[in-house]
């Protein structure tokens, strides 16, 4: 997998809690670099700067995003019982 495909991939993921930040400079230039590390013209040291580049925009992009939800099992069990009430079953 490429790395472009892969920042894409994230990026995507990150659409679905902050579209505009995943349409954002930040996220635009973490393409970019994704890019020239993809890029078979540039050297080693050159990849390996903007691997790091890569890496802090990335990690500026999540911090800016809203966090997600984690859902435990006792969510889960909460919104089945919930459905059950809600069918008219019982909720005991």
């Amino acid at each position: 997998m490429s790395v472009v495909a892969a920042v894409t991939r994230d990026l995507g993921e990150l659409r679905r809690r902050a579209p505009d930040l995943a349409d954002s400079a930040l996220a635009a230039s973490a393409l970019a670099l994704a890019a020239e590390i993809d890029s078979q013209g540039n050297s080693a040291t050159s990849k390996s700067m903007c691997a790091r580049e890569l890496r802090d925009t990335l990690d500026r992009l999540r911090d800016l995003a809203p966090k997600q939800e984690e859902k435990d099992d006792l969510d889960d069990l909460a919104a089945r019982r919930a459905r059950r009430i809600a069918k008219g079953g019982s909720g005991a």
